[in-house]
């Protein structure tokens, strides 16, 4: 499965001028099937959302963000507004209307706004784009590798983040675009920082870390990383 999506992403960035969108595609995607699953693992506690709708509203955030960042704001927007009537019209399993609404929103609009933002990397910069995904590749790569044999729960995350240094090592001598000198450091220091929380962060998703939801750890990585480099990216670049 690992090396399906590494295929799926690697096909993405080679696209060209429609690399945005087959990027928006395969993570929206992923994004989508990772909504219904979050859904789906709360159902026995809270059956009042919508799965089909929280996988459309994340996929559309997706597509939205290759298409323009107000357009992504509209969207979400829009999925609040959809997932509020769509409450109403069809209450369900007892809980009140606000909470099912909230529930379509927080499994769409986390795992959406991750796959966006790498559709907006992408139309700012190939070369950020393309690190963006190798670092995170890399992090999630040692950390399976390592951390699942490991006796403490940290040294998986420490083997991610020392793979990710030695890949920014080529990216700063090489003066990768859109970096000056060794900005790209900074960048990969938030990778560093965002990957772990981004896994906790899909952790406390769940109704338990444990709960089967592999769409949502395909991209977990994402989930903090990709709307801070993302906007970090844009500042940097009107620097």
């Amino acid at each position: 499965m690992g090396l399906g999506w590494a295929a799926l992403v690697a096909l993405a960035l080679l696209m060209g001028p429609v690399r945005p969108y087959a990027l928006a595609i395969v993570f929206g995607g992923a994004a989508g099937m990772a909504a219904f699953q979050i859904v789906e693992c709360w159902r026995d506690r809270y059956p009042g959302a919508d799965p089909w709708l929280a996988a459309a509203g994340a996929a559309i955030l997706s597509v939205a963000g290759a298409v323009d960042v107000r357009v992504l704001g509209i969207a979400t927007l829009l999925l609040v507004v959809i997932a509020l009537v769509a409450a109403i019209l069809h209450p369900g399993g007892g809980i009140p209307i606000m909470a099912s609404a909230g529930q379509t929103v927080l499994a769409a609009g986390p795992v959406g706004m991750a796959a966006a933002s790498v559709a907006i990397t992408a139309r700012y910069e190939i070369g950020a784009v393309i690190v963006l995904v190798v670092l995170v590749g890399v992090y999630e790569a040692s950390d399976y590798i390592v951390g699942s044999g490991a006796a403490s729960s940290l040294e998986g995350p420490l083997a991610g983040i020392i793979a990710m240094a030695a890949v920014t090592l080529p990216v700063v001598f090489l003066e990768v675009t859109p970096w000056r000198g060794a900005d790209a450091w900074l960048f990969t220091a938030l990778a560093a920082v965002s990957c772990p929380i981004g896994q906790l962060v899909a952790s406390g998703l769940l109704p338990d870390p444990d709960s089967p939801a592999p769409a949502l750890r395909r991209i977990d990585s994402f989930l903090v990383l990709g709307p801070l480099w993302a906007w970090l990216l844009g500042l940097y670049l009107t620097a």
